[in-house]
């Protein structure tokens, strides 16, 4: 069964979305006011286990947190959700997780918001396991089958994400295709903006991170004390009459006070499917009783903690290349507006090329469309395949050019410092071209570089048909810089230098040249439709351009008429063959690409 969406602002409130209104209320849940059936939630009382008061335990970890550890009866017989409980031990806490798949597959870490638990991730599971891939979905400390620190004040923003930090080190994770959605986002997206290496891909649904400079939050902590007198929740959020900091400010206290705050009333009510009632039961098994409640009362207030300590994150996220996709739920128009879900897909770089879709969802997509969000991830990865990075992706070099005359014709000879040094700034400063040009009677001595190789490996051909060229190989000394005879340029007509834009040369090299399945190639394409894949990028235009600013090159070349710039990730190995001579362009800013094979 479907459910008639609640209004824009009112699951503002309660999915703890950081912007306002984005379908054009002013920002007043009073404006938008919903009628009595759109915040009717229909749902049944459906309590948590039932646990007497007198055997609730309540332990200490070694550092003095208080905490209770839900009974395991409390979740017997489960519907949908057969997975044995995993643990890793952080800072003396159980922390739950399912742990399902291959064993050597890559990883899928999956993170839910509040008030939910990895039982949210039901329906995503099982095709993600048939896929091949190993899943784990957490339960955040004080969720799910985790424990739980008594006081609501444990559960900060930092303490969350230190202990999903602590738990990425616990298991050694690494090549992580992380999933995240609602505050599952704004603790996953911190940690991988803090540490992206261990990250090979990215999915928001129904996300954010918001950066909130030092000094400008709005938003106080709660008192953490029950009000008998609160309303139930369809009352407090039908109540609602202020601004959007006013309101949210509201639902942080109403949070921290309520004395019926069940979890599964918060799930329904902002999922647009009808959820049976042996499910809702599912989301309340982890709060037995209030002393239970920690998290869930303080998630919301976690907001009052954001001091600056996301600005870095986030601007680190804006140098991701690797694939990012944003999933949204067309009923969330919060998390997952198009205002929120454009906003990503422009500031994250890998999230060119990608397939980001708007669903018929609430936000709670995983309840939603979780069978069809799943496949897509599935999907999202083959497309996405981890590279098997070789020994040549990224690695700094430099070249010297020598100009020389042969007939009519020039040529330049290449030297480049691959295999002997990375090219030190400072060495490469210090060349005295003119010194040099004289030293090796070149009409020129030109420099070419600093330049990072954007291919995995290289590998040389010599047989009888493509015997080596003379001298390859010899090693000459330029200042401080050891360099070895690499190539032979002829510079066409109309070309001055082989850095000429938009002008092909004639290369002398028999190599074949690697770029993996899943890097992400940079080609230009012809008048005539040749296509050229770029080869290494250079820093001596624009000594700042970092290798994630490529995938917006198209805006900053000036192509001449005809020329085309495009970027995509390969689903399978590309290799260039120079069978004795390759034919390379560059561009504006001196990125060399080279001439696809067969063409």
């Amino acid at each position: 069964m479907i459910r008639t969406p609640v209004s824009a602002c009112l699951w503002f409130a309660l999915t703890g979305a950081l912007a306002g209104c984005s379908d054009g209320s002013d920002n007043s849940l009073a404006s938008a006011a919903p009628s009595e059936a759109d915040v009717s939630t229909g749902i049944p009382d459906v309590l948590p286990c039932d646990l007497p008061t007198d055997e609730i335990s309540v332990r200490a970890t070694e550092s003095g947190i208080d905490y209770v550890r839900t009974p395991d009866a409390c979740f017997d017989h489960l519907v949908d959700y057969p997975y044995s409980p995993n643990y890793a031990d952080i800072d003396g806490l159980r922390m739950h997780y399912i742990d399902e798949g291959a064993a050597g597959g890559e990883v899928v870490l999956m993170l839910h918001g509040q008030p939910s638990w990895s039982y949210l991730y039901r329906k995503m599971i099982p095709v993600l396991v048939d896929a091949g891939y190993r899943v784990i979905a957490v339960d955040h400390i004080g969720m799910g089958r985790s424990d739980k620190p008594v006081d609501p004040r444990v559960h900060t923003y930092d303490q969350q994400v230190a202990w999903n930090q602590a738990f990425i080190a616990a298991l050694e994770l690494d090549n992580i295709t992380l999933f995240v959605q609602d505050w599952g986002s704004l603790i996953g997206l911190r940690v991988a903006g803090e540490a992206p290496e261990l990250f090979s891909r990215i999915v928001v649904a129904n996300g954010n991170l918001p950066a909130f400079p030092p000094g400008v939050n709005p938003f106080t902590a709660p008192t953490f004390e029950f009000a008998e007198s609160a309303p139930g929740a369809t009352e407090f959020f039908a109540g609602q009459t202020g601004d959007f900091v006013e309101n949210f400010q509201s639902w942080i206290d109403y949070a921290a006070s309520a004395p019926s705050l069940f979890a599964a009333d918060v799930v329904q009510l902002i999922s647009l499917l009808d959820i049976p009632e042996e499910q809702l039961r599912a989301y309340n098994a982890p709060f037995p009783d209030p002393i239970y409640w920690g998290a869930i009362r303080a998630f919301p207030s976690m907001i009052s903690g954001f001091n600056g300590q996301t600005v870095a994150p986030y601007a680190e996220l804006g140098r991701f290349d690797r694939p990012f996709l944003f999933l949204a739920g067309e009923f969330d128009t919060n998390l997952g507006s198009e205002q929120n879900q454009n906003s990503w897909i422009a500031h994250v770089p890998g999230s060119v090329g990608q397939d980001h879709r708007r669903y018929q969802a609430n936000h709670f997509i995983q309840e939603d469309v979780g069978e069809e969000i799943a496949a897509q991830v599935v999907e999202f990865m083959r497309d996405n395949p981890i590279p098997e990075t070789g020994p040549l992706f990224n690695l700094r070099y430099c070249e010297i050019l020598l100009v020389l005359a042969t007939g009519e014709q020039l040529e330049a000879e290449v030297y480049n410092t691959i295999g002997l040094n990375d090219c030190p700034q400072d060495a490469w400063d210090a060349l005295d071209l003119n010194q040099i040009r004289i030293e090796q009677g070149a009409l020129i001595a030109l420099r070419n570089g600093p330049r990072y190789w954007l291919m995995d490996r290289i590998a040389p051909i010599n047989s009888e048909e493509s015997p080596p060229v003379d001298g390859f190989g010899d090693i000459a000394t330029f200042g401080e810089l050891e360099m070895s005879l690499g190539g032979i340029v002829q510079l066409n007509s109309g070309a001055t230098s082989e850095n000429t834009p938009y002008v092909v040369n004639d290369v002398q090299r028999n190599t074949i040249f690697t770029f993996v399945a899943g890097r992400r190639v940079f080609e230009l394409e012809d008048p005539d439709g040749h296509r050229y894949i770029m080869q290494s990028m250079s820093q001596m235009i624009d000594p700042d351009l970092q290798l994630y600013e490529l995938i917006f090159l198209e805006e900053v070349l000036t192509l001449p008429e005809g020329w085309a710039f495009s970027t995509r990730v390969l689903k399978e190995d590309l290799t260039l063959v120079a069978d004795g001579l390759a034919r390379v362009v560059t561009d504006d800013l001196s990125n060399t690409y080279q001439k696809v094979n067969a063409q």
